[in-house]
């Protein structure tokens, strides 16, 4: 209960900072973390397992941007708006479904084979399977 706390509250925080701009046409920039986002077709269309999802965003190149990865739990997280619904994420972001989206953060070092998702649609979090499939939306650490 006090991680659940732990995590409102940093959202609201978070959030409450965050500061969305256009770093390039398919890239998302949050100027308070130095995060960026990708921001294309692939975020709405694509859903992937977990192994997938990882080596997906490992050979992701955009705007001459390498190095992205999937998000941790922490990092998506910061780009959920709790005050909106469906979905909640900035107006910003052009492209998004309201369902999960994968983090690397695993359930038990992922010997249950369980990862953790974040949902656009409330902004709840779950563990699911990482055979199944989902969406993944990369980040990296602008330079």
């Amino acid at each position: 209960m006090k991680l659940l706390i732990s995590l409102i509250f940093t959202s609201f925080v978070t959030f409450a900072n965050a500061q969305f701009i256009e770093h390039s046409e398919n890239i998302i920039k949050d100027s308070k973390t130095n995060f960026l986002w990708q921001d294309t077709n692939d975020v709405k269309d694509k859903t992937m397992n977990y192994a997938q999802a990882l080596d997906y965003c490992k050979n992701l190149e955009l705007d001459g941007e390498k190095d992205w990865i999937v998000p941790d739990f922490l990092a998506l997280f910061s780009i959920v708006d709790t005050k909106v619904y469906n979905p909640t994420l900035s107006k910003k972001f052009n492209y998004f479904v309201s369902d999960n989206y994968w983090t690397t953060k695993t359930f038990g070092h992922a010997k249950s084979g369980e990862a953790f998702v974040v949902n656009f649609l409330s902004g709840a979090f779950n563990r699911e399977l990482m055979e199944d499939k989902f969406y993944v939306r990369c980040y990296k650490k602008a330079k």
